[in-house]
């Protein structure tokens, strides 16, 4: 078994009355007490300008929630897909939303605005060196994660405004992603000043409850303040796409700022996102669901 280098958030089980009748022993919001979820798919959250064309796209949505339940007011919980802002899709999170919403949690999988042609990567490795070249790509490379941010934000915003439609508590949205997607949502739980205005809800608030980031960190480190998000690191050391040093810099500067900030750290392991969350799955959904429990008030 792997030693963790940070702290393992997990917490003994909570009791917790369900709405569905589950095998004995099992706790809502934590096991997979629903055996089904239903989807409704290709939702229409919001419209805003492609980050290439300039031109009107239709940005969609699909839904989860637990097959047979009959609370009247459930924790939503937003997954944004990976891909280097530049590829990917909302169904790259459709199973983990599945499988949260069989948990007890409205869950929502979102398409956002991509760059393509973005370099980002090769920004980070420091692959590009002309001086010119590089402030021109470094503020295309900002265009798309902060258009992922306002993205993601307008769906926090379409989710308090649709909540009785949901049955969603408005007063309880967190958002987990992989990878591109870890970014945004810990962008969307640190950077609530800048809130964007995509999508036709802007009096609803974008503020999130709680972030959950699988290899993700923020390169806009010093937007962290008190009164953000708390949020969860899921990370390895040798992760080659979203660099360790940024994810511990997220870590303490959210610490510094007073914030709760959990870590579950791999020493010696280059699995990234997706993979990472697969190869330490039991562990991962254990800690992950304490943490959403705990900071979500469930």
């Amino acid at each position: 078994m792997m030693r963790k280098l940070g702290p393992l958030a997990l917490v003994g089980a909570v009791a917790i009355t369900v709405a569905a009748c589950g095998p004995p022993g099992t706790t809502r919001y934590v096991d997979r007490i629903f055996a089904t979820a239903t989807a409704t798919t290709g939702v229409r959250y919001a419209t805003a300008p492609d980050l290439v064309t300039g031109a009107p796209v239709d940005l969609r949505l699909d839904a989860f929630q637990p097959g047979g339940d009959t609370a009247a007011s459930r924790p939503a919980l937003i997954w944004v897909h990976g891909g280097g802002f530049l590829a990917g899709d909302r169904t790259g999170t459709n199973q983990i939303a599945t499988e949260y919403a069989q948990r007890g949690y409205v869950t929502f999988s979102i398409d956002y605005r991509l760059d393509p042609g973005n370099r980002c990567a090769e920004l980070q490795a420091g692959i590009i060196t002309n001086p010119a070249e590089k402030a021109r790509e470094t503020a295309r490379c900002r265009a798309a994660i902060v258009a992922a941010q306002h993205d993601a934000q307008a769906v926090v915003r379409w989710v308090r405004a649709n909540a009785a439609a949901y049955r969603v508590d408005p007063s309880r949205i967190a958002m987990g992603g992989f990878s591109a997607g870890a970014i945004t949502a810990l962008d969307v739980g640190y950077r609530s000043n800048d809130p964007g205005d995509v999508g036709d809800f802007d009096a609803n608030d974008s503020r999130i409850q709680a972030a959950i980031s699988a290899s993700g960190c923020t390169y806009l480190p010093e937007d962290i303040g008190p009164g953000d998000a708390p949020a969860y690191l899921l990370h390895a050391e040798w992760d080659p796409y979203v660099y360790f040093s940024c994810a511990k810099d997220t870590a303490d500067r959210a610490h510094a700022a007073g914030l709760v900030a959990d870590t579950m750290f791999f020493p010696h392991d280059p699995a990234h996102a997706d993979l990472l969350y697969v190869l330490h799955k039991a562990d991962v959904d254990a800690a992950w669901t304490a943490f959403l429990v705990r900071q979500l008030g469930l």
